[in-house]
């Protein structure tokens, strides 16, 4: 794998939306090797679910762009440990936000979010 970025769901759906980050997210997608986890199709997929949005078509291009990073064994016994260090910085942080930040270190991966609980985290790419 040679991705540069992960993208969390946060910047999927920036982008999905059309929005002034999405613009920056579009850029990523068509200019570089783009990875996401695999916990960004099961938040889409509960965000599409209370919009009334079909799920499919954002499945397929997410395939189509992206390497899907399944949720392993590594990843999932580090995130608590991320998601504690990550909370001393905003107390918001979740476990899906762990497990998408964990993604991107184990895959030496530039994390990529516009989610305000991140807005003070180094070392990742911050849409805004």
């Amino acid at each position: 794998m040679n991705c540069k970025y992960s993208l969390d769901s946060y910047a999927w759906a920036e982008f999905f939306d059309g929005t002034e980050k999405g613009k920056q997210v579009k850029e990523l997608i068509e200019n570089e090797e783009i990875a996401t986890s695999i916990i960004t199709i099961a938040e889409l997929s509960d965000k599409c679910a209370k919009e009334g949005r079909e799920l499919r078509p954002f499945i397929e291009f997410i395939q189509s762009k992206a390497v899907i990073i399944p949720l392993n064994l590594e990843i999932a016994t580090n995130a608590g440990k991320l998601k504690l260090e990550l909370r001393k910085i905003s107390k918001n942080i979740s476990l899906a936000d762990s497990i998408h930040f964990q993604t991107a270190k184990i895959t030496s991966t530039i994390f990529v979010t516009g989610d305000p609980d991140f807005k003070d985290v180094k070392g990742i790419l911050f849409l805004g």
